[in-house]
C-alpha cells in the first residue's frame, strides 16, 4: 500500500532535519578550542590568569625626559627668578632597585635685581652622573632616592655685574633628588614625578654665600 504523497514528502523533510542535526552536533563536538596556556592567548584567558610583576616590564638600558623648574637660594637667588629646566638623562637598570645614569639639563632664568643693568635673561647647563635607590612599594608604583654629582656653568657673563663672577665658569655641583615613579600599561613606559635640591658652588654671592638649587619635574621614562 503506497503512502499518501503529502505523507512522503514530509518524512522525507524530517530525516533531512534529523540528519542536518545529527551533522551539526557532530562538527561542534569534534572543535572544541581549549584556551591556550600561555599568555599570548590573553583575551580568551580570565583576567586572574595573568599576574601583574614588574617581572613583565623591560629592563636593562633607559632614557628619560624631564620638565619643570628650578629656582635658587641664596648666592644668585638674590638676582635671578625662578625659571623652566629640562633635562635628558640615559642610564642602566643594574638590579630592581639600583640604577645608574648620566644626564643634561639646561635651565633659564631672568634677573631679579634694581637696575642698572636692564633685566635681562641667563641659562644654566649642568652635566650629571646620577644613582637611585629605587624601592618598589607595588607592581606599578615605586619609591627612589638617587644622588647627583657633575659639573654646570652659566652660558653666558651677564651675573658678573651682580658680583656673581664665577658663573660662567665650570664649577662643581652635587645634591639629591626624591622621586615617585609610575608605570604605565606598557612595559616600556612610566611616568613620575620628582624633586631635590643642589648646591652650584660657582654661583655663590658676592660674600661667599651659598647658592641651592631647587628644583622639581615630570618625567617620562622608556626602558628598551
Amino acid at each position: 500500500m503506497r503512502a499518501p504523497r503529502g505523507m512522503s514528502a514530509l518524512l522525507a523533510l524530517a530525516s533531512c532535519v534529523v540528519v542536518s542535526a545529527a551533522t551539526v552536533g557532530h562538527a561542534q563536538d569534534a572543535f572544541v578550542e581549549e584556551p591556550d596556556a600561555t599568555r599570548l592567548d590573553v583575551e580568551r584567558l580570565p583576567p586572574e590568569a595573568i599576574e601583574l610583576s614588574r617581572d613583565l616590564y623591560a629592563h636593562g638600558v633607559y632614557l628619560e625626559a624631564h620638565l619643570g623648574a628650578r629656582g635658587f637660594i641664596g648666592g644668585v637667588g638674590d638676582y635671578a627668578k625662578a625659571g623652566p629646566v629640562v633635562q635628558i638623562a640615559a642610564g642602566y637598570e643594574l638590579a630592581s632597585w639600583l640604577w645608574l645614569g648620566a644626564a643634561m639639563e639646561l635651565s633659564m632664568h631672568g634677573t631679579d635685581a634694581a637696575p642698572p643693568p636692564s633685566p635681562t635673561v641667563f641659562d644654566v647647563l649642568d652635566f650629571l652622573a646620577q644613582v637611585r635607590f629605587q624601592l618598589n612599594a607595588s607592581a606599578r608604583f615605586a619609591l627612589w632616592l638617587g644622588g647627583e654629582v657633575g659639573i654646570g656653568f652659566s652660558t653666558t657673563d651677564v651675573l658678573d655685574t651682580y658680583g656673581v663672577d664665577q658663573a660662567d665658569e665650570i664649577g662643581l655641583l652635587y645634591g639629591g633628588s626624591l622621586g615617585l615613579d609610575w608605570h604605565l600599561r606598557n612595559r616600556h613606559h612610566s611616568i613620575g614625578l620628582q624633586g631635590g635640591a643642589r648646591v652650584h658652588s660657582n654661583l655663590e654671592g658676592p660674600t661667599g654665600e651659598l647658592a641651592l638649587a631647587v628644583h622639581g619635574a615630570l618625567y617620562l621614562r622608556y626602558v628598551f
